[in-house]
């Protein structure tokens, strides 16, 4: 049963959200599925965090927060806009480090400890490092979803998927998070869940990409 998740539900009112549902999602043929797997899984796992370094303060200000927002529609409207493929790329790479420095540079370095552990191989140190810096900053996204990719690959597929809820809940945008929560479904054979939420994964075609972006956008304008 999938759990409750707020990745654009309700918002099914607007004119053109009828072509992501995913009853309605047109298959893709064997060679672009597994290319979309590919995908999933570079994103779920994508460590990305260059040269995003912020002397801000570990607890943002609401100005600052509201910069933040700023910046992230920009680059979501970037994604939903652009046929180039390097600024796509761009507003990809531009989100991860906007998202992996929302908490300072000394956090920051502590999720890329995390990922260096991550990397090596050791799942156990990773985890509780993860674990840690959640329960210190509880809701900073990028470090709960680190953590959810670090209970995928030991196997704890309900916990990530449990976490992933919890980063959508703040950003129903969050590509990693979606991949994750798909490769959890799939892992579990939920095929009714992994269905869902494959239709709400960033499209590749550019009509229903412009639609996601939309949507994304109205998302961030409505936490002011």
């Amino acid at each position: 049963q999938l759990r409750t998740g707020p990745a654009y539900a309700g918002e099914g009112s607007s004119d053109d959200d009828d072509d992501t549902r995913p009853t309605e999602r047109l298959e893709p043929a064997a060679d672009e599925s597994r290319d979309q797997r590919a995908l999933l899984e570079r994103l779920a796992l994508k460590t990305s965090s260059r040269d995003a370094e912020d002397d801000r303060p570990a607890r943002p200000s609401s100005g600052t927060a509201r910069r933040r927002r700023a910046e992230e529609r920009k680059l979501v409207e970037v994604l939903g806009r652009t046929t180039d493929g390097e600024q796509f790329q761009s507003a990809i790479d531009g989100l991860w480090q906007l998202w992996f420095s929302e908490r300072g540079a000394a956090n920051k370095a502590k999720l890329e400890a995390v990922d260096a552990l991550l990397q090596g191989g050791d799942l156990a140190e990773a985890c509780a490092a993860a674990e840690a810096l959640c329960a210190e900053h509880g809701d900073w996204t990028e470090a709960r979803n680190r953590l959810a990719t670090i209970q995928f690959l030991r196997g704890d597929y309900e916990a990530s998927i449990g976490n992933c809820e919890r980063v959508l809940a703040a950003k129903p945008h969050h590509f990693g998070a979606l991949s994750g929560i798909c490769m959890c479904h799939k892992k579990l054979d939920n095929a009714a869940e992994f269905e869902e939420w494959m239709g709400r994964v960033l499209p590749s075609d550019p009509d229903r990409r412009r639609r996601w972006a939309d949507r994304a956008i109205r998302a961030l304008d409505r936490q002011g």
